[in-house]
């Protein structure tokens, strides 16, 4: 039985492990000292960004920006009278009726009295911000963890954080590369417009949505020596989640057409690779071969025969070279370069 080598349309496809990674995962921390007055997310929910997630208790921060507001009216007053002082000793001192000592009194007076008012209103303004962090917002959408602390408890910058919020759509999978395959595929020209990525999930089954490489690692893994690269996949039906495994497949987007022969017709010897090769007046003829990949039962010959030429697919056995033969054709499976 002899086949026809043929060139085929082959799609370059690498397999890897890969680990889902968040986006975005921030970690929610109180920034002032107060008891938690209430909770705006169910755990686990999805949020919004700006969203209140912790309300800590306002009474005290209110009354501090009280206080801060009657600090600056104080001294904006001294500031008032301390002008008015100023300006009555300023013209009585230039007409020699009052001592030049009560004028540097009264502009010392009057830069104290401003100073006072410029640290009251800095004062003010963290009363301000210190209320405004009484309110704990989301700072993007995402999906929460586990909240840390209960209503009622006492939490602080100090804290541990209150809660984990992590982006859902997209998200990144990172895997690792051996160097031989990224040096092959640099040599080769292959970039990251070219190739398209796809997941298998850890039942089996296909991920609906394919992904693109966004990020390829600087520095390799000296302990693996491997390189990471990432790719960001949709997430709307939140099927992927952080830290999981998946499987990756990386593939060309356009196919490549390459010589391809049945794997049946692959023969092994000390020498290498080689096949029993039927000539076109029906003579047996070994001929050295160089093979790739296998895609399925077909495998990619890169040196020694051309399109055209017939191969030795069954009955090794019964020929030599130089034998002239009756060659039946095998049927060819077009779809065998899929699998």
């Amino acid at each position: 039985m002899v086949e026809t080598v043929r060139l085929r349309d082959v799609v370059d496809e690498s397999s890897f492990i890969g680990r889902v990674q968040a986006i975005d995962k921030v970690t929610i921390r109180a920034r002032i000292d107060g008891f938690l007055a209430s909770r705006g997310f169910d755990e686990g929910g999805e949020v919004k960004r700006d969203q209140v997630l912790f309300t800590l208790e306002k009474e005290p921060y209110e009354a501090a920006l009280a206080l801060a507001k009657a600090n600056l009216a104080s001294a904006v007053a001294a500031q008032e009278l301390a002008q008015a002082t100023y300006d009555r000793t300023k013209p009585l001192a230039e007409r020699g009726t009052s001592p030049q000592a009560a004028l540097d009194d009264a502009i010392s007076k009057l830069s104290q009295a401003r100073a006072a008012v410029q640290a009251q209103e800095a004062a003010l303004k963290q009363a301000e911000l210190n209320l405004g962090y009484t309110e704990i917002h989301a700072p993007m959408d995402g999906r929460t963890g586990r909240a840390t602390y209960s209503v009622g408890e006492y939490v602080g910058p100090s804290s541990n954080p209150l809660v984990t919020l992590v982006r859902q759509d997209p998200m990144y999978v990172a895997f690792p590369v051996p160097q031989r395959v990224f040096l092959a595929v640099r040599r080769d020209g292959v970039t990251a417009e070219s190739v398209v990525v796809r997941l298998k999930m850890p039942d089996g089954s296909a991920y609906p949505h394919d992904g693109s490489i966004k990020f390829t690692e600087v520095v390799g893994n000296a302990g693996t020596d491997t390189i990471t690269v990432r790719a960001e996949f949709p997430n709307p039906e939140r099927l992927l989640v952080d830290q999981q495994i998946v499987g990756v497949n990386v593939m060309s987007k356009q196919p490549e057409h390459k010589l391809m022969m049945s794997q049946a017709a692959l023969l092994l010897d000390q020498k290498g690779s080689y096949v029993l090769l039927v000539t076109p007046d029906n003579k047996v003829e070994t001929r050295r071969i160089e093979v790739g990949e296998q895609r399925g039962p077909l495998i990619v010959v890169r040196s020694g025969l051309s399109e055209g030429e017939r191969v030795i697919t069954s009955g090794h056995q019964k020929v030599r070279p130089g034998l002239t033969v009756e060659a039946t054709e095998a049927k060819d499976d077009l779809n065998a370069a899929k699998n």
